[in-house]
Order: C-alpha cells, then sequence, then structure tokens
C-alpha cells in the first residue's frame, strides 16, 4: 500500500466528508418520499406576558422519516403545571402529520426517564459512566403504531412557533441552569478530526471526532474512499483518535448513527453495543456503541 499521511483536518474537510458519508448512506437507503435530506427543524415554546420563554421543546426531522427531540425546558418557574407535556406533544403533532414513524430522544438520570415514560417513551440504551456517576439513557416511541396520548390538563398558555434562535435559548437554558446542577464542564469541546491523505493531498479516509465538555470522547463520522477501503485506514484512524483522547482524559467513547451496514466495523474494533433501535431507518437498526477507556 502506497505511503499515506496523517493530517489534521479542516472545517471544509469535515463538510466533504459528511456528504460522502450521507451519499453514501442514501445510496444504501434513498430518502423516503417527501422528506429532504437536509435536516428540519421543529421549535415549539410558550411565552409569558412580556414575550420571554417559559418552556420549549425543540427536535429535528431527518430524511428517512423520524425524528431525534434534541431538548426540553421549562422554567423553574413554572414546572408541574404540564407546560413541558404540550410543548413536547405539540412537537410531536408535527412529526406525526409530517409521516414520521418514529420518534426518539435522549436523557440523563437526572432529568426525566420516567417522565418520558409515562409519555409513552421506551428506553433502548443505558449507557452507563457517562459522564462518570450518571446514567445516560435513550428512549423511543413508535408513531406509526398509534400511540395513546397521555391526556394533560388544560393550561392557559397559547403554544408557538420557535425558530432556531428559541431553539438555542432553550438548550443553553437546559444546559447551563438544569443540567448545571449535576454536571461541570471540565473544558471546551475537543476537536481532533484527522485525515489521511496521498502523495497527490487528495483525501482517501477521514475521521470526524472529538472530546465533549465532560470527557466523553465522540465519533462522529469515519469514511474511506471506495478504492482504499479494507485496507485497515478506518482502524487506523478509529485507534490514532482512541488514543488522543485518552492522553486527553476522556474515560468513554460513544458514537451513534451506527447501521446494520457498518455495525461490524466497531465490533471488530473493540466497541459494544449499548443499545439496538430497530426499524430506523425502515428495514434496518440503529446503534449506539461504546468503548470504555
Amino acid at each position: 500500500m502506497e505511503k499515506l499521511s496523517l493530517r489534521r483536518s479542516a472545517r471544509q474537510d469535515s463538510e466533504n466528508i459528511e456528504k460522502l458519508v450521507y451519499d453514501y448512506y442514501y445510496q444504501l437507503v434513498p430518502v423516503i418520499d417527501g422528506f429532504s435530506k437536509e435536516e428540519e427543524l421543529v421549535c415549539k415554546k410558550i411565552v409569558d406576558k412580556d414575550g420571554r420563554i417559559i418552556a420549549g421543546c425543540g427536535g429535528y426531522i431527518y430524511p428517512w422519516g423520524c425524528m431525534y427531540v434534541d431538548d426540553m425546558w421549562v422554567d423553574e418557574n413554572y414546572r408541574r403545571q404540564e407546560l413541558g407535556s404540550h410543548v413536547l406533544q405539540a412537537v410531536e403533532r408535527v412529526a406525526e402529520e409530517r409521516g414520521c414513524h418514529i420518534i426518539w430522544l435522549g436523557t440523563w438520570d437526572f432529568q426525566a426517564k420516567p417522565y418520558y415514560e409515562k409519555n409513552g417513551y421506551k428506553v433502548f440504551a443505558a449507557i452507563k459512566d457517562s459522564p462518570k456517576g450518571h446514567t445516560d439513557y435513550d428512549l423511543y416511541k413508535r408513531l406509526d403504531k398509534n400511540p395513546p396520548k397521555r391526556k394533560c390538563k388544560p393550561i392557559d398558555y397559547q403554544i408557538l412557533d420557535g425558530n432556531e434562535d428559541d431553539e438555542d435559548y432553550i438548550c443553553e437554558q437546559l444546559d447551563d441552569g438544569y443540567n448545571a446542577q449535576y454536571i461541570t464542564p471540565v473544558h471546551e469541546y475537543i476537536k481532533i478530526n484527522r485525515k489521511l491523505v496521498d502523495k497527490d493531498g487528495k483525501v482517501v479516509a477521514a475521521i470526524m471526532a472529538g472530546i465533549n465538555d465532560i470527557d466523553i470522547g465522540w465519533i462522529w463520522k469515519i469514511w474511506v474512499d471506495e478504492e482504499y477501503r479494507h485496507q485497515g485506514l478506518g482502524t487506523l484512524l478509529v485507534k490514532h483518535f482512541e488514543k488522543k483522547a485518552k492522553e486527553k482524559g476522556a474515560t468513554k467513547i460513544l458514537s451513534e448513527e451506527i447501521y446494520d451496514w457498518n455495525i461490524g466495523f466497531f465490533l471488530n474494533n473493540g466497541y459494544k453495543v449499548a443499545g439496538e433501535l430497530e426499524d430506523l431507518p425502515k428495514g434496518h437498526s440503529f446503534y449506539i456503541v461504546e468503548k470504555d477507556l
């Protein structure tokens, strides 16, 4: 095999790699009719008389007819009034109206697992020590199975459509307010994107990865040019990332958006399945994998 050089990836490299990965995925499983390759934000909010957001929920619709709920937050002065249930159900209704067949989300042990279960969600993954001392849960609901709706008591507020700025605000309030009571960030996100280039500078393989602010390593995307596959380049990049992540204090590595067509690669590299979500995309399985360092 020709000699390749390992280099840091620039932002443009990462953008190109992400496109190549998804182009390959959509060759295997085409985008469902009526959906777009671009993620679609769905945000619902409740505001007080001064226009300040006091509750909100944001999710994203993806090309295979599914939605991920990214965050839900209620101001502490307005909790236990079912505002959260109303915005969550409003987001779910949009997913149903758009034709999504499944919806999933994540929550920590100190957040809202019992609440989501009360609203019809089921756990499919439980990741211990993510971060240390806590468990990270992933739950799902099948929208195509006509799940029963939990009846919520009426509220004296109107549910409004939100935008990207509103979603950012909801996320910030959740992270900097509620979550900060339980988890203390130890550093900023550490990006460890790497690429392998040939003698002409052409990128032939790349990994998009990093360490989040609570010392959990994440592998976001791995790509190897078709001509260079089955030569160990993906494994080389993963091992390099694992070494760097451990040196910088990461305790665990996670990866999601793993499917039945590439789960074998991760299993062969010592990762274990933390959870499997069937029928995402339809006829296939979505996996979350983990590896302790």
